[in-house]
């Protein structure tokens, strides 16, 4: 294993493909490099990057358990993740999210729609950054009046997990933490005793079902939600319409065929997935690629690497229609996303009420937006904004 000369993660770009076409390059030179900056090995290649992901025995995510996010499933592996990972596919059935979207779509409209009296406007936080807020807001039931604070909440939080070691930002987001998760067991209590038609009920209902119910269980559920949830839709929304804008063609084929949104959301989270990898903890000495890595070190997946992988994806560069469902953005093997039908819902009711208010939205040439890994003090790689003409 050789170390890279820059790292890719330092980089920006005008464009969101530009971080996994550059670790595509790399890997086409060497399998896995060691990242000075991500202080880990980086595993390039599809082939690997997939194997990794589906053995959970090897590459294991119990290091989560040393932070606010040890008691959700993302931290646990074998039968208790098992068992969480049942109560979640209750909540997140095909009938359940079908709910969802009826009460997703009118949000996306009520966002979006406005921008159609506007010449010019910065997507991120004009529209997108509220948008997954508002949505979980609705579905879980919870009162308008946590908005800017569930905010405040969830941005601190994130920057502690991101940055687990900072000193800096350590303080604010446990205190926040903390605080989000009072707030969220009181809307718990509350929503057994009186029970309503929302997806905080289904989420109770779940646990119930599975004999495995207690506030803090529940609690711990719907704030890992809100947390998975927030900053990765909104970058999932910046790089799919940046995608696309980036890729006219493409951008026609979907004003002039509706039916072809699912397919340009998949491409777009190949080619500009804000993932970028996942870090794993090695739990025994394995070989990969030529490499061993040691029981006890930390390795980095790089997704946004394998989604430009020619062996895999035949003219990577290109945005095509036909590789529906093929890509990582939402994991593989056991820990794949739960939450991926509603990023789904969420993206694509946005997508679709986005263009239909804005006709002829196109990037601003005399404001580029800035790709890089850390936006808005997240660890993916995104965008602080996406100035657009409409």
């Amino acid at each position: 294993m050789i170390p890279a000369a820059e790292s890719a993660f330092a980089q920006r770009s005008s464009s969101p493909a530009a971080l996994g076409r550059n670790l595509a390059a790399l890997g086409r030179q060497e399998p896995i490099v060691f990242d000075e900056l991500m202080n880990a090995p980086l595993v390039l290649r599809h082939r690997d990057v997939s194997a990794a992901l589906r053995d959970t025995a090897t590459f294991s995510t119990r290091f989560y358990g040393m932070g606010p996010m040890s008691a959700a499933m993302i931290a646990l592996d074998g039968p208790p993740h098992h068992g969480l990972r049942r109560v979640h596919n209750r909540f997140f059935s095909a009938a359940a999210s079908a709910k969802y979207a009826q009460a997703v779509v009118p949000i996306a409209q009520r966002t979006f729609a406005p921008l159609a009296a506007k010449a010019e406007v910065e997507l991120v936080e004009e529209s997108i950054a509220r948008y997954p807020m508002e949505v979980f807001l609705t579905l879980l039931g919870i009162p308008d009046e946590l908005g800017d604070q569930g905010l405040t909440w969830v941005r601190a939080i994130i920057t502690w997990l991101g940055s687990p070691m900072d000193q800096s930002v350590a303080a604010a987001g446990q205190q926040a933490y903390a605080q989000l998760s009072d707030y969220t067991s009181t809307l718990v209590q509350q929503e057994r005793r009186d029970r309503g038609d929302n997806m905080l009920g289904e989420i109770i209902r779940a646990f119930e079902a599975e004999d495995a119910y207690s506030v803090e269980s529940v609690t711990t559920a719907v704030v890992s939600l809100l947390l998975g949830g927030f900053e990765t839709t909104i970058q999932m929304m910046s790089a799919t319409v940046s995608a696309l804008l980036l890729n006219p063609d493409a951008l026609a084929r979907v004003r002039a065929d509706a039916g072809l949104t699912e397919a340009a959301i998949d491409e777009a989270f190949r080619w500009a997935n804000p993932t970028a990898g996942l870090y794993r903890l090695v739990m025994r000495d394995v070989e990969v690629a030529g490499t061993t890595l040691t029981a006890g070190s930390m390795v980095y997946l790089c997704i946004a690497g394998a989604h430009f992988d020619p062996e895999v994806y035949p003219d990577p560069e290109a945005f095509r229609f036909d590789r529906r469902g093929t890509h990582l953005g939402f994991g593989l093997g056991p820990h794949y996303c739960v939450g991926a039908p509603l990023a789904r819902i969420e993206v694509t009711a946005a997508l679709t009420a986005l263009l239909d208010a804005c006709p002829g939205l196109r990037l601003d040439p005399d404001a580029q937006p800035s790709f890089h890994y850390g936006a808005r003090g997240f660890v993916q790689h995104g965008t602080e904004a996406l100035p657009v003409l409409t």
